[in-house]
């Protein structure tokens, strides 16, 4: 079999909360892996018409699986680090707090701030500290990746596509662990685009995400708004009105504090009109769960992690840029097969994600704006 090795640079833009056995944060190949299987599920997608059962098969044969079913075997995938370094951030730089409508001081009952830390990375970030993490200055690893020669186009998309959107490690939907990757014709944030975008990946409406009948529960697409353009914005710190160009900010920290604000702006504009348990699933349910103070009847432990992406990218003259990316899907059929709760009708759950994408669109210019059409 006639094998192709491709050889990366790679280091993160912000900290990293990857975790060894012993939960302390270790340069490894699994998460790697499994980011490069989630775009490359989202390349192949459309080959197989978006059949999971038939995508699962195939990607059983390309990178292997534990048992002896139909597909399993070992990887033909082979990825290898140049070095398996420990992190060594123990205290996570002063970031700004934001005023959230929701939380509030248990004794005083007054509106209470709350830090972008523990905002975007409750968990391995506390308000006692955090969990040890690969800092963003640490020394770029060398990333190899061999596999079939036949699979190199769809592998190469898949890559350039974790070089433009891919995080690693605990949190890393909320902007934590952002790849840095370059090398073998990487395209950098500069070049990320309407028409660049939709050559490495399929776009689809809302209406086609979530209506697919053999798609529609995993993220399988980047999403389009209404305008049939891809739901991908990028954070910015102003505009240059002489050269008619936006601006990036001095430090990933800047870009997370925005971030921050901007969830927390798309996520309690929808009100919840009860007290929890909640007999139906209110509309902010439908961004993530579980949502604080409010869990679904029968549903106390259950997890629905965020369709919306959010990433530190940094330019070749070393400054920083936010993307929001939205990958499109339905809830779960299965999410709610422990409860008397039923999940609502996919034209509600579109409709939330258009409040969504308002949201966003609304914002200035010179905070956010969508990605270039080419």
């Amino acid at each position: 079999m006639s094998m192709t090795q491709l050889t990366y640079q790679v280091s993160f833009n912000t900290p990293a909360f990857l975790g060894n056995a012993e939960q302390q944060a270790q340069w490894r190949t699994p998460p790697f892996k499994a980011l490069l299987r989630q775009w490359w599920r989202v390349v192949k997608a459309p080959e197989v018409g978006y059949d999971h059962c038939k995508l699962l098969s195939l990607e059983n044969e390309l990178f292997g699986s534990a048992g002896d079913d139909d597909g399993g075997g070992r990887s033909k995938v082979q990825l290898r680090l140049s070095r398996w370094d420990t992190g060594t951030l123990t205290e996570l730089p002063r970031m700004a707090t934001h005023q959230h409508p929701e939380v509030k001081d248990k004794q005083t009952g007054q509106l209470r701030p709350i830090g972008t830390g523990v905002y975007l990375g409750f968990g391995p970030v506390t308000t006692n500290g955090n969990r040890n993490a690969i800092a963003p200055e640490a020394p770029d690893v060398t990333f190899k990746l061999r596999f079939p020669t036949s699979e190199e186009k769809t592998l190469r998309k898949a890559m350039q596509l974790a070089a433009w959107f891919g995080t690693l490690g605990s949190r890393a939907r909320n902007g934590w662990g952002s790849l840095q990757v370059e090398g073998e014709g990487i395209l950098g944030w500069a070049e990320l685009c309407d028409s660049k975008l939709a050559e490495q990946s399929p776009l689809r409406s809302l209406a086609n995400a979530l209506g697919d009948r053999f798609a529609n529960e995993w993220p399988h697409a980047v999403g389009l708004c209404a305008d049939a353009r891809p739901a991908v914005w990028r954070v910015v710190a102003g505009r240059d009105a002489k050269e008619g160009k936006y601006l990036g900010f001095d430090n990933w920290r800047l870009v997370m504090e925005q971030l921050a604000a901007l969830k927390i702006g798309f996520r309690t504009q929808f009100k919840l009109n009860s007290g929890a348990p909640h007999g139906r699933v209110e509309d902010r349910h439908v961004l993530a769960y579980p949502v604080t103070n409010h869990g679904l009847a029968g549903l106390p432990n259950a997890r629905l992690a965020s369709q919306m992406r959010f990433k530190v990218a940094k330019s070749k003259d070393g400054k920083y840029f936010g993307l929001i990316t939205h990958l499109p899907s339905a809830m779960p059929r299965a999410f709610f097969e422990r409860s008397t709760v039923h999940p609502p009708e996919i034209k509600d759950q579109i409709a939330v994600w258009q409040q969504v994408h308002l949201f966003l669109n609304a914002q200035s210019p010179t905070l956010l704006n969508r990605i270039r059409k080419g």
